[in-house]
């Protein structure tokens, strides 16, 4: 009988300290009423790892079920508690789940944290995206137009003085010795301007933000539609309108492999409107000429 027993007590000793305290002398009671042999092991093995893995701790069921029932036993007396310590009030008894376990109040709690989370950061997401310097179109962006063959296959007029519309930078790119040439009456062709004889004006009136539409016949000035700010073919603001300064400008640059970048992240505000004595280029016709078709 010691080695069944022995066997037994090994097999017992696998099993939680909690559990022992709480099962051991029941279970080795079972296993002795029923002369288990090495049948049992397995199913002591694995009620061992369910009890050191599950919290809430449970005998072997299989061995409990098939053996038989347990004299039972009177309840220890209740121990004796001196009346000073009896008579102080006891504290709220834990409700609490298993150490381990969760409760559906705990779980519900936190699956709403978790979905505040996920729209919290849905919503930083968004707002960041909103508020994010959009690099690649717009203004900050750098556009590259084409080579200056590019321009002049789309405008074959750029190389006469016509500025060149670019919509999607939305600026009027100036071959600014031909446009000059143009403006005083002259009949040139400049195929090749530098970079430094390039000026991209914005198309946006300083007025009130109007669309500049492309220079009339005329009097080759610009003349917005909104207020008639009107200005001439280097972006100068002239006598007509209330805007106070000339068409702003952005860097315009002429990279090795020949392609024209505009670069609107370098915004240069037009000159000051303080009179024609302070123009830096004078066409053919008066300050206060306008484009009379308009």
């Amino acid at each position: 009988m010691k080695g069944p027993r022995l066997l037994h007590r090994l097999m017992v000793a696998c099993y939680p300290r909690a559990w022992r305290e709480r099962y051991g002398e029941e279970l080795l009671a079972v296993l002795a009423d029923r002369r288990s042999g090495w049948r049992d092991l397995p199913d002591l093995l694995v009620g061992a790892l369910d009890a050191r893995l599950n919290v809430r701790l449970r005998p072997a069921d299989r061995l409990l079920l098939a053996g038989p029932a347990l004299p039972r036993v009177a309840p220890p007396a209740p121990p004796v508690v001196p009346p000073e310590v009896a008579a102080r009030p006891y504290g709220v008894v834990s409700s609490a789940p298993p150490v381990g376990e969760i409760s559906r109040r705990g779980f519900l709690r936190r699956m709403l944290g978790v979905g505040a989370a996920i729209l919290s950061l849905e919503f930083a997401a968004g707002t960041l995206n909103f508020l994010w310097p959009q690099i690649r179109e717009g203004l900050g962006a750098q556009f590259r137009v084409g080579t200056l063959a590019d321009i002049l296959t789309v405008e074959p007029r750029f190389a006469q003085g016509w500025p060149y519309a670019y919509n999607p930078a939305r600026v009027f790119l100036v071959n600014v010795p031909a446009a000059m040439e143009l403006a005083t009456g002259h009949d040139v062709s400049i195929m090749n301007p530098s970079a430094g004889e390039l000026l991209a004006l914005w198309r946006k009136c300083p007025h009130l933000g109007c669309l500049v539409p492309a220079p009339c016949e005329s009097v080759t000035r610009y003349q917005c539609r909104c207020h008639q700010s009107t200005y001439n073919i280097l972006g100068e603001k002239m006598f007509k309108g209330p805007a106070e300064r000339g068409l702003d400008r952005f860097a315009v640059r002429i990279e090795d492999d020949g392609m024209v970048v505009i670069d609107t992240s370098q915004l240069t505000k037009g000159p000051p409107n303080i009179g024609p004595e302070n123009l830096t280029f004078v066409d053919a016709h008066p300050w206060e000429a306008t484009c009379s078709e308009r």
